[in-house]
């Protein structure tokens, strides 16, 4: 029972400390390499055929570009990563993590917009409104049953996992870590996140509404297949 007693202790202090530190690892250089497929819905050529859901392999790397501070005394510390792709969506964004616990991920158009976007992070006297008015991607701790939102969004955490990190290259120093699977939906598809605290996304299913079988349902099946992140710090700007 003292042994027993004494492994759950650790097995707990292990999560919290996991917990604890920087959900998602942003330095300038770390990346992150998918592999999974893409279903595309059917479509209709001017003709009137019909060409079937086309399954496509896909294969791509997410990577930090550039990482910005916010340290001050009377506002949030806030980190800013700015992404040249990003698992769960196409193209670069910039994501915030404000105070170590939430997680937003901030489209922009032009490319113009991000040099914009770090420099508001950078001035303490921005309250980033209008940037965090949306749900975060994740809310720490995270733990099975929670959920969070803003507006019409919601996030929840469905289980633990621990098995996200078999079979990535260069986690293997991480392969104990837990991980979660957090599930969000809207009125046009639902989507699945495998995340690991300290390492970031491991997994994205998304899906239409659409059954399968019909012409209109697609699919998006991603997992991470290998890692490689700096030190934290070493990059700051």
């Amino acid at each position: 029972m003292v042994l027993k007693t004494a492994l759950l202790f650790a097995a707990a202090s292990i999560l919290t400390a996991q917990q604890s530190a920087e959900p998602y690892p942003l330095a300038a250089g770390n990346y992150w390499v998918y592999q999974g497929r893409n279903v595309d819905p059917s479509m209709t050529y001017a003709q009137g055929r019909l060409l079937p859901p086309q399954t496509k392999k896909i294969n791509f790397r997410c990577k930090i570009t550039k990482v910005v501070y916010r340290k001050g005394l009377k506002s949030p510390a806030i980190t800013a990563a700015a992404f040249d792709n990003f698992p769960t969506r196409s193209g670069e964004v910039i994501l915030l993590n404000v105070n170590s616990r939430m997680l937003y991920v901030v489209d922009y158009r032009e490319a113009s917009d991000a040099p914009r976007i770090l420099r508001r992070v950078r001035n303490p006297r921005d309250d980033l409104a209008d940037l965090l008015r949306e749900t975060p991607m994740i809310s720490m701790p995270l733990a099975p049953g929670k959920h969070w939102a803003a507006a019409i969004e919601e996030w929840s955490v469905l289980r633990r996992e621990h098995t996200s990190l078999r079979g990535v290259r260069g986690a293997e120093a991480a392969a104990n870590l837990e991980g979660f699977i957090l599930e969000t939906g809207s009125n046009t598809n639902n989507t699945k996140l495998d995340f690991v605290p300290g390492v970031g996304i491991t997994r994205v299913f998304a899906e239409s509404l659409f059954p399968r079988g019909d012409p209109n349902h697609w699919e998006f099946d991603v997992k991470l297949v290998e890692v490689h992140l700096e030190p934290p710090g070493a990059t700051a700007h």
